[in-house]
Parts: C-alpha cells; structure tokens; sequence
C-alpha cells in the first residue's frame, strides 16, 4: 500500500503522474493535492497553514505546541494505516531546518520505505544492501547519517569496497551510476542516498 504525503514546501512535480493509493494532505500541503484536482483521503496537521475543510475527507487535528513536526505525524499514521512505502512530495523550502528534520526522519522507519520526491531528487535511506534502479550518467551522491558508515559501491564510476565514510569527509558527493543497476551495501551504520534522476542546477 503507497501513501503519498503532500507536505506545504514546493511543489515542483505533477502530483498526478505520481503512483500511489492512498492521499494524505499534510496541512498546507492540502492545497497541492486540491490544485491537482486531488481529494486528500486524510488531512492531518495543527493547521496553522491550512484553515479550511475538504469535504469528504477524514482529518486529524493535533495541537501546535507538540513534540513532532507535522510530516512525522504523517508518516506515522501511513504506517498505522497499513502503508508498505511512503512517498513525500512538495517537501523543498526555504525551511533548511525542516529539509534536515526530514532527512532525520528517514532513519527512524525501516530503509527504502519513506521516499522524499521532487522534479529532479528522490532521497531514500539505507542499511544493509540493496540493487536500485539507476540511469546511466544519472548523478547519485551517499552520505552517512548518524555516524560513519561502512559501504560498498558498485555500478558507480566511483566504487569502494567496504570502505568508511565519515560524517566529516563527505567524500560521497557527485557519483555518477555507469549501469541502469547499482549495489550499495552498507555493513555498518546508515546511509542517504541522494538519485539526481535530472540534472542538478
């Protein structure tokens, strides 16, 4: 079961190309889905940025002053709900210090599972090994999150094998993948890992 999470950053991608069964409208984010002629099935958030109703949506209301931001409530209630990958959109801002909250957020769900979407940037993060989809030339960066890591790279035009990736040397930047397959095996620790599916600016 997907759930795709439209948060209130930028929304740079035609939310109705996205692939997903369930629509949750987080806050402000409401109004992408809307734009898109999109019915959220839930709205949840303290709604300080989104003051209106959707009729025939389910919303859930949490108070302002809390502990979590509200993307994480979100994520947490697609879990709830039964979801197997969360996907989240319109999530880009001028808000670097929410863009780095999400990025944290990522470690606290099993790998691969939630996926940070726009244009150009899917971000995902990673333990243990996995073979993901890749185009040749595309530009991929890993970066260790949490502490060092231990990774192996294969398919890229940079390889290393169980090599240790320091949280201050960020020596993963600007890989470019050489086959539509790679294999990054993280022994030790957890990884981001950053697909340019469109070149960056």
């Amino acid at each position: 079961m997907v759930y795709l999470l439209s948060l209130n950053g930028v929304c740079d991608l035609d939310l109705r190309e996205i692939d997903f069964d369930v629509s949750i409208g987080v806050d402000g984010g409401t109004r992408h889905l809307l734009k898109f002629g999109l019915k959220p099935d839930v709205i949840i958030g303290d709604f300080d940025s989104f003051l209106g109703e959707v009729k025939g949506s389910e919303k859930i209301v949490y108070p302002k002053e809390k502990d979590e931001i509200d993307a994480e409530l979100a994520i947490r209630e697609g879990f709830k709900r039964g979801a197997t990958l969360v996907k989240i959109a319109c999530w880009r801002g001028e808000r670097a210090d929410m863009e780095y909250a999400l990025y944290l957020l990522l470690t606290a769900f099993p790998p691969l599972s939630v996926k940070l979407l726009s244009e150009k940037l899917e971000i995902v993060y990673l333990e243990g090994r996995a073979n993901l989809l890749a185009k040749i030339g595309e530009k991929w960066s890993i970066l260790p999150i949490g502490g060092d890591a231990i990774v192996t790279l294969e398919g890229f035009k940079y390889e290393i094998s169980e090599k240790r990736m320091p949280c201050d040397k960020p020596y993963g930047v600007s890989n470019v993948a050489l086959k539509n397959e790679v294999f990054i095996d993280v022994k030790e620790g957890g990884v981001l890992v950053f697909r340019w599916k469109k070149k960056p600016s």
